[in-house]
């Protein structure tokens, strides 16, 4: 269950919910006439999950541009049947 204040209480007191965001290290939605209308975070945790975030993308990335190689090649011709392929690991390493 996420954490809910109102835009008035964090107002009247930001220090109070200023430490408990960083002793909790998890977000906290601000509200506004009962809807939210904020969502508030210490630094601390908003730098590790902006750094998970990159790695995240970097290693799709990575996914990605070796799907798009194996593409080219096979569509370069160079490519074999998995058949082919697995006798042919298997031969190299002694399997």
């Amino acid at each position: 269950m996420p954490a809910i204040a109102s835009l008035t209480d964090f107002n009247r007191n930001p220090n109070a919910l200023l430490e408990e965001l960083k002793r909790t290290q998890k977000p906290t939605y601000l509200t506004k006439n009962g809807k939210a209308c904020a969502v508030i975070i210490d630094a601390d945790a908003f730098d590790r999950m902006m750094s998970a975030t990159e790695a995240n993308r970097e290693r799709e990335q990575r996914v990605y541009d070796g799907i798009l190689r194996g593409l080219e090649d096979f569509q370069n011709g160079n490519a074999s049947p998995a058949k082919d392929a697995l006798a042919s690991l298997r031969a190299r390493k002694g399997w």
